[in-house]
């Protein structure tokens, strides 16, 4: 299955001399485009696309999550990890903007608001279409910095590491409790929109940074949420089972003979050939993004590729549309292109669509997505193209 490809141009992209190649950096914003620092690297990643036959797009679009600009039932598959509550305040160009979501007064409110962006979502995911969201936690202190220690800890979304957000503890919420931000929205989800809950996935973090405390445990995970609107669905679960562990003799032996009678009875083994379905607990390490000094943004605590890897591999058609409504550095439209969807990312802030720009049209980061080797950059003077 592929898509039709087209360009939408603007001044920059009319200003480059071969326009009819960049077909898999499709821009729709209203800010003014990168310039990138060598042209021709994004001239030979788009060569490179298009020789390996991915004829997928990418939509970088500055908007509120609370308004898609997109048509109903449009989307195969949302992945998105909205702004954490009242943790960090992200800016523009150094300025603190107003409408993000996440400076809310309280746990309440940025709920209704997520809850909110959410019914947005159903609106444009198709019927057979899922929606992975990924919510972390935090705990009620008395208006002190919400960071580590009992904050959230080291990772927000796919987003800076902006200014720590300063906030007075939530009425009615004691002294160095959860919130319970996850459950609120879960709930919330399932008693006010009708969706349905059909996974909790556990996010195991296994290189989380240290916590000051020493009263409690260690947080080392977050919450992911599956959610469909109807109970079938598209599922390519296949894609993404996981080998069968190695069994002792005994055990091999055991599930020999019971193989051995489900055969007499004309059934089938009770072990997939494809493997074992994937658990609900999934170990992924945090994943460091570092930018290029030219953009001007501090240092990142990047949103994992293997997130959406497995969540579009298991649940989007192939050529299907993925959707991240809070896009950030772009990290779900990146991975969806080099899996051979279309991906759109959507962000309020300016400064997050410059840096997904850079993010889906620089090589190394296209090959990181598609699990291949960095290429090498070409040496000044060597334009020579085979195709």
């Amino acid at each position: 299955m592929r898509r039709e490809n087209s360009v939408r141009s603007s001044a920059e992209w009319r200003a480059w001399t071969w326009p009819s190649l960049l077909t898999t950096a499709r821009i729709r914003q209203k800010v003014p485009l990168l310039a990138l620092p060598d042209g021709f690297w994004l001239y030979r990643a788009a060569l490179a696309s298009r020789a390996q036959g991915n004829d997928m797009t990418v939509e970088i679009i500055q908007a509120n999550a609370l308004a898609l600009p997109l048509p109903d039932a449009s989307v195969d598959l949302i992945v998105t990890s909205p702004p954490y509550f009242g943790l960090r305040s992200y800016q523009d160009g150094g300025k603190h903007y107003e409408g993000q979501l996440g400076d809310e007064p309280t746990p309440a409110e940025f709920v209704d608001a997520l809850i909110a962006a959410t019914r947005e979502m159903m609106r444009v995911v198709k019927p057979t279409g899922s929606i992975w969201l990924n919510l972390g936690d935090k705990y009620a202190t008395a208006g002190t910095r919400q960071g580590n220690g009992d904050g959230i800890g080291d990772y927000d979304s796919d987003r800076t590491q902006s200014a720590r957000h300063y906030m007075p503890k939530p009425a009615g919420i004691p002294t160095k409790s959860l919130i319970g931000v996850p459950w609120r929205y879960a709930l919330r989800c399932i008693d006010d929109l009708g969706l349905i809950l059909r996974a909790e996935v556990i996010w195991s973090k296994p290189n989380g940074l240290p916590e000051s405390v020493t009263d409690r445990v260690r947080r080392s995970h977050e919450t992911w949420f599956h959610f469909t609107l109807q109970p079938r669905y598209f599922s390519g679960v296949d894609e993404i089972r996981e080998p069968h562990a190695d069994l002792t003799l005994h055990a091999a032996t055991r599930r020999a003979r019971t193989d051995s009678r489900l055969a007499d009875h004309g059934q089938t083994s009770t072990a997939n050939p494809l493997g074992k379905l994937p658990g609900s607990v999934w170990t992924i390490p945090t994943q460091p993004l570092i930018v290029p000094d030219e953009l001007g943004i501090d240092h990142f605590a990047a949103f994992p590729m293997e997130w959406p890897r497995r969540i579009i591999s298991g649940w989007c058609p192939d050529g299907g549309t993925v959707l991240d409504p809070f896009g950030g550095t772009g990290t779900t439209a990146l991975v969806a292109h080099a899996l051979d969807r279309h991906g759109i990312s959507v962000d309020l802030s300016s400064d997050y669509c410059r840096l997904a720009r850079w993010r889906t049209t620089d090589p190394a980061q296209i090959a990181k997505a598609a699990e291949q080797p960095k290429p090498q950059p070409i040496p000044d003077g060597q334009m020579e193209l085979k195709l």
